[in-house]
């Protein structure tokens, strides 16, 4: 099922990839700690691989977005038809504002932010550190929208799933025996400028790279299995996931860049799926 969300790193053609790293269906609770537009967890419910879900982020507004999706979807899909259409460039700056100055709950606000998703430059959410969501307005020819019918379908895929906003350690300290979590962090970058982690107005730099490696070792010590998506660069290999705490490099895709403003630097980057647990701990 593809996402309604475009999203910066986002894992719709890789989630079958990652699904095969799990290896089997999920038989306790499936946890996904960096929700983004939860394209992996909607390929895994499809396929019938999960039940019970635990979808979260650190970013309250789009777990906002998905809330509506889930309990909301016919009064969403009219608040979106009320947003500009032929004159939506010209208007861009007016909802952006609207949508910076709240309130940040609700179908109204899951509308804009789903709106500015489609009308934003290449798809991309990104806030300044005052919270505020700062992203241009695109060059698309046109504004284009999922069907009703994907949005109901998807609605239908997050019923009885809990959403919650939460940072990554509250929720991963839950997993245990017999579940599965899927970590999609924003990644280390490539070169010093081409960090990208502003997609919330709190950082995600090393030390946090760090923390959730420690995380999802404490995780599979528990019993649980964690999967996780990041660049394939020698700091993921051999510090942040290395193969002697108990990391397995599952494998090594090359996907397209999306976020680079010019088109000739769009090239293919190489990300490394990784896995570890369950484990034991020794004597």
């Amino acid at each position: 099922m593809k996402p309604i969300l475009k999203w910066a790193g986002g894992k719709a053609r890789l989630a079958p990839q990652i699904a095969d790293a799990f290896g089997a269906p999920c038989e306790g609770t499936y946890y996904e700690p960096f929700l983004g537009s939860a394209a992996v967890f909607l390929h895994l419910k499809e396929q019938g691989l999960v039940g019970r879900a635990v979808l979260s982020d650190a970013n309250p507004k789009l777990v906002e977005v998905h809330r509506a999706v889930r309990d909301q979807v016919d009064k969403l899909l009219a608040a979106i038809d009320e947003l500009p259409s032929d004159d939506w460039r010209e208007r861009y700056y007016d909802v952006r504002d609207a949508y910076n100055e709240g309130p940040q709950r609700g179908v109204a606000h899951a509308a804009r932010f789903l709106w500015l998703n489609r009308a934003g430059f290449n798809g991309l959410y990104r806030e300044n550190r005052s919270g505020k969501f700062n992203v241009p307005v695109g060059r698309y020819s046109a504004l284009k929208f999922p069907s009703a019918d994907h949005f109901r379908a998807v609605s239908k895929l997050l019923r009885g799933v809990e959403l919650v906003e939460a940072t990554f350690d509250q929720v991963m300290g839950e997993a245990d025996e017999g579940d599965h979590v899927y970590c999609d962090p924003p990644y280390v970058p490539l070169s010093e400028t081409a960090s990208f982690t502003g997609y919330c107005k709190s950082p995600f730099d090393i030390a946090e790279q760090k923390q959730l490696a420690l995380m999802a070792r404490k995780a599979a010590f528990k019993g649980a299995q964690v999967v996780l998506s990041n660049h394939d660069l020698p700091v993921v290999r051999n510090e942040l996931y290395p193969s002697a705490s108990g990391f397995q490099h599952v494998a090594r895709p090359r996907v397209a860049r999306a976020i680079s403003r010019a088109a000739r630097s769009r090239g293919k980057v190489s990300e490394v799926i990784a896995k570890i647990g369950p484990l034991r701990k020794t004597a």
